[in-house]
């Protein structure tokens, strides 16, 4: 399954009002290297929610354009960085299925 529009969208808001960038630059692609959090930690969560879904699909759809193809793969790079919260990752994942799951979601 892949995750709807919507759900695209609520984890990209999400993921930059936790890492504070802005939701427009990033789905558009347009964000400097700090900026680029919210893209990373959105794209991370939708790994996570979606596991059978295309990830350069989800890549894609979180701002990584056609160059950054190897973005996606460096997501375990990330995740060793200090500013890195799997904590950001999963409210944004249980926001983003809770409407799917419900009460579960929590």
């Amino acid at each position: 399954m892949f995750p709807t529009a919507d759900q695209i969208a609520l984890a990209i808001v999400m993921a930059c009002r936790l890492a504070e960038t802005s939701p427009i630059l990033t789905a558009l692609g347009h964000v400097a290297q700090r900026e680029a959090r919210g893209r990373h930690l959105a794209f991370a969560a939708l790994v996570d929610a979606f596991p059978d879904a295309r990830k350069m699909g989800i890549a894609r759809c979180c701002g990584y354009g056609k160059g950054m193809a190897a973005a996606p793969g460096n997501l375990p790079t990330y995740r060793k960085t200090a500013w890195w919260r799997d904590d950001w990752v999963d409210e944004i994942v249980g926001a983003v299925v809770a409407e799917q799951y419900g009460d579960q979601a929590q």
